[in-house]
């Protein structure tokens, strides 16, 4: 090969059981403290809301960083002090660092001592402590129950370098397909430049597992990191394509931030096609993305692009074929490390992979298209983050429900996993309402089932946001209250919910009505 590919597999996937995987686990560590308030606890991380990066929001931070900001079991790994002078610091942050570095080595140790682990919260903000063994209980239930993971084969001693050549036998037939497509003028040199596998950063996809506490039992859900995989380029170009297809031609709105939703909202209710009687329908794709069979994504997107793609069977210069083969190409190629092991995915799509989530609504909705025509209207909402949705509807529910339930009757499986039907619904944060033919909508609080108070005795590197930075977390909360909350009634509710959190955390009352002030000052008033 011109170029050698580094091999960063093990990298990913290996805990610290003996000491050959922790060499290699920690053969070029690297630690950033992450800051794990969102900004004004928003949907999205970032501010910019361009279309430059749209792909990327179709899936969670989870899958956004590093595998070396993914060791939080913390019991795992060392923060190498030598690392502060292996790169340029400023005093402050070699000092800013070094005190990181004592808090992580004393969470590690109290870990050890108590048994606990500390994985990330599922789609939300901070950590869950609970026992190594109930963790380790639940992850191996939940592979062994899986029909999607696909067992290849052990990394071992004797074979060390299975893992590279694996992935460069990876590389080369992804490569190699791409080439002919050039080569047939099936995509063009622009789309090869987009699509091409870097081979300085280029490593195998991993897995790891978070907890989710919105949930009574807390499960674990899998998150596979896809940012260096051998096909992410490919799932970004096709993801975005796709994605932006499928909203052209359902008049389906993404949104990342929920201002945008209350927005759609009040141009809805303008254009008069709010009712008393008009009903949301929320659901979400979260186990179709591990459960869809390959074959009927495939059979149902080729529907999809037959269906709106024009006459000439193209889009941006690449016939539907062409986009059929890319798409198999990432399916059949989704192999990826877990505990010393490689598997492929043999159902569903990495939840890593920009690609996910466009396949998986295309699938909800062309897999019989008639469907589609039942519970789409151009005059009605269609809105979606990620794996959530909802629709507004002004028939009558039983009618709804019967179409669901016939919708659910012709696949495989159970697919539409709807959430709630009714005059209210709760999407992500944001709690919405149809009061009489008035919008009214306020914060949405989801009930946690982890225990608040295990933290309590831990350092600050992994206390929850109002405790690390008390005066940016109350602006966000309060900035928050009064972007959702649409009257004066349930913005003074929130305002009371912040000062409970305050008193919960031991904050002075003070340091609640200086806040309050500065944000009056901010907007007039005075």
């Amino acid at each position: 090969m011109a170029n050698e590919i580094i091999d960063t597999t093990e990298t990913t996937s290996i805990s610290s059981e003996d000491e050959f995987e922790k060499g290699i686990l920690y053969s070029s560590p690297e630690y950033k403290y992450q800051d794990n308030c969102m900004i004004e606890h928003d949907w999205s991380s970032s501010d910019d809301d361009s279309d430059n990066d749209t792909d990327d929001k179709e899936i969670t931070y989870h899958h956004k960083e590093t595998s070396d900001e993914k060791k939080i079991h913390w019991q795992d790994g060392v923060y190498l002090p030598q690392d502060v002078y292996s790169q340029y610091m400023t005093r402050f942050e070699r000092r800013q660092a070094c005190y990181y570095h004592e808090q992580l080595q004393e969470v590690r140790q109290q870990l050890r001592n108590e048994n606990l682990i500390l994985p990330p919260i599922y789609k939300d903000i901070g950590y869950h402590m609970e026992p190594v063994n109930t963790f380790h209980h639940k992850v191996n239930q939940f592979m062994n129950q899986t029909n999607s993971y696909s067992f290849v084969f052990k990394l071992s001693r004797s074979y060390p370098t299975a893992s590279q050549n694996h992935l460069a036998k990876m590389v080369e037939r992804i490569e190699t397909t791409l080439n002919n497509l050039l080569t047939s003028k099936s995509i063009n040199e622009t789309q090869y430049m987009a699509m091409k596998i870097d081979r300085s950063t280029v490593r195998m996809n991993y897995l790891y597992f978070v907890s989710d506490t919105h949930k009574e039992d807390i499960p674990v859900q899998p998150i596979i990191v896809c940012n260096n995989g051998p096909t992410n380029s490919i799932s970004r170009y096709l993801g975005r394509l796709l994605g932006l297809l499928f909203n052209d031609a359902t008049h389906c709105k993404k949104f990342h931030k929920a201002y945008n939703v209350i927005h759609a909202l009040n141009f809805y209710q303008k254009s008069g096609q709010l009712r008393p009687t008009t009903l949301f329908v929320s659901f979400n794709t979260d186990d179709l993305c591990l459960k869809f069979s390959h074959q009927q994504v495939i059979n149902a997107l080729e529907n999809f692009l037959n269906f709106y793609i024009s006459s000439d069977h193209s889009i941006q210069g690449m016939k539907i074929s062409t986009i059929l083969e890319l798409v198999r190409l990432v399916l059949d190629e989704q192999y990826f490390f877990y505990n010393y092991k490689l598997y492929r995915q043999t159902a569903g799509c990495a939840s890593g992979s920009s690609l996910t989530i466009p396949l998986v609504y295309i699938y909800l909705y062309y897999w019989q298209r008639d469907l589609l025509e039942e519970l789409i209207n151009k005059n009605e909402l269609f809105i979606r983050y990620q794996d959530e949705a909802f629709i507004t509807w002004n028939r009558s529910e039983d009618e709804l429900r019967t179409i669901l339930a016939t919708a659910n009757s012709q696949f495989p499986q159970s697919m539409w996993n709807i959430t709630h039907i009714g005059s209210t619904i709760d999407f992500r944060d944001l709690h919405i309402s149809n009061q009489n033919g008035v919008f009214r909508t306020s914060i949405y609080h989801a009930h946690m089932y982890n225990n608040k108070q295990l933290f309590t005795t831990f350092p600050d590197i992994i206390q929850p946001p109002i405790k690390q930075n008390t005066w940016k977390w109350l602006r966000a909360a309060m900035l928050k209250a009064i972007r959702y909350c649409s009257t004066p009634d349930t913005f003074h509710e929130e305002m009371l919910a912040i000062q409970w959190e305050l008193q919960f955390y031991k904050i002075p009352d003070t340091v609640f009505q200086e806040a309050h002030n500065e944000i009056l000052e901010d907007f007039g008033h005075h």
